[in-house]
């Protein structure tokens, strides 16, 4: 068994203000096959476009309002919607609100620094 509490764990804030954390994941958990990470998205703030030649990713909103892109289609997604993300599919998700979005965010396989491509 593997215990992690999310305030132990290092958040990596990206430079376009996304606030990531790595909450299971081949970096320190004994997870090799997917990984799993909170993102929290400041009011304006959110990813840039890019994809995944190879990963499954699972958006799961925990609290707020966004808007996400997924290959030119755009949606609004709230608290307990999920946005199922294929590989190779350009996407990027938005804070458009003045309060934090949360969500979960699930890879398989595990997200690795060069697993992402930017667009």
């Amino acid at each position: 068994m593997h215990i992690a509490h999310r305030d132990q764990i290092e958040p990596m804030v990206t430079d376009h203000g996304e606030i990531i954390r790595e909450l299971a994941g081949p970096s320190h958990s004994p997870l090799n096959r997917h990984s799993l990470a909170e993102g929290v998205l400041p009011p304006g703030k959110g990813s840039l476009p890019h994809y995944h030649p190879e990963v499954e990713e699972v958006y799961y909103i925990l609290q707020g309002e966004a808007e996400m892109e997924v290959d030119g289609q755009v949606e609004r997604v709230g608290s307990g919607d999920v946005v199922v993300i294929p590989p190779k599919a350009i996407h990027h998700i938005r804070n458009l609100s003045d309060k934090e979005v949360i969500l979960l965010v699930s890879c398989a396989p595990a997200w690795t620094p060069g697993c992402e491509v930017r667009v």
